[in-house]
């Protein structure tokens, strides 16, 4: 991570708390007449324009609007050089850069990890809704329909059940060494040779130097890491989606434990009756799932 922030410093500029200077300017090679930057976009379209300083250095965008938090009252190690960073600490977790450098791996990796839990949890369930026979599609109902006896049918596609019960230990244990083994190149930047979609076959001195929450290499077959600027603002975005998707698992956890249904359940009965169906019918029925 920190070899992360001075290359984010070195395109925003690294004195971030005094509030009297401009961040540095982002790199000109791809800019508008408007200023803004028109480089690629997601895959490398240029459908874009955006502002870097926007969302980097000390004059970005803060999370209350002003006169609620002046910037000289900003926790000066939150000096904009980290993507999504706001200048809001309410409890002080950034009591100092390596609390903050901990701090912001964990979130990163929490944020991935909801993103992907956020699909899991919605798109099943949406195709068993419309159709598809996905056994257990309910986020919470899953582990339950692919046990039996003992067993765990492992392997499913949503366009069909492939039938391959496989002892939970053995699954689990698998999951286990496959993770261990993944976080353990992650933390020492070091890894087996192989082969990745884009970039082809690679040996272990692509770990070289390696960042671990921003691999890129042979983890970025889409080449979305090349551009320098493109990448400081897919992590911006990146850092906002995986905040959205933590707060919405928290709702999936709490509409299940209220309504004993599913998000997409919860959501089409709510668009197909918005006055009907909503918190406060919820909470004022009788018939709703019993909550702690």
């Amino acid at each position: 991570m920190q070899r992360a922030l001075v290359q984010t410093q070195a395109l925003f500029g690294k004195k971030a708390a005094a509030p009297a200077k401009k961040a540095a300017s982002a790199p000109k090679k791809a800019s508008s007449s408007s200023g803004k930057s028109t480089g690629s976009g997601w895959l490398g379209s240029n459908s874009r324009s955006w502002n870097p300083e926007k969302w980097y250095g000390p004059d970005r965008v803060l999370f209350l609007p002003g006169g609620l938090l002046a910037r000289d009252e900003i926790n000066p190690v939150l000096n904009g050089t980290l993507p999504g960073d706001y200048g809001y600490d309410p409890l002080g977790l950034a009591k100092d850069a390596e609390t903050l450098e901990k701090y912001r791996a964990n979130e990163l990796l929490h944020a991935r990890w909801a993103m992907l839990a956020a699909a899991g949890a919605i798109i099943p369930e949406g195709l068993a809704a419309n159709g598809a026979d996905v056994k257990g599609a309910t986020w919470f109902e899953t582990g339950a329909a692919m046990l039996n006896g003992g067993t765990l049918n492992w392997f499913a596609v949503p366009i069909a059940n492939i039938a391959n019960p496989l002892p939970l230990f053995a699954v689990v244990a698998a999951n286990v060494v496959l993770m261990g083994a993944v976080e353990n190149y992650r933390r020492t930047a070091e890894g087996p040779a192989g082969y990745s979609p884009g970039v082809g076959k690679f040996d272990e001195s692509a770990y070289d130097n390696m960042d671990p929450l921003y691999p890129g290499g042979p983890f970025d077959p889409l080449g979305l890491a090349d551009d320098p600027e493109v990448l400081a603002e897919l992590k911006v975005k990146e850092i906002k989606n995986g905040r959205l998707a933590m707060v919405s698992m928290l709702g999936f956890f709490v509409q299940a434990a209220v309504t004993g249904e599913g998000p997409y359940a919860n959501w089409s009965r709510h668009v197909a009756d918005p006055f009907g169906y909503n918190l406060l019918t919820i909470l004022a029925g009788e018939d709703r799932a019993a909550v702690l």
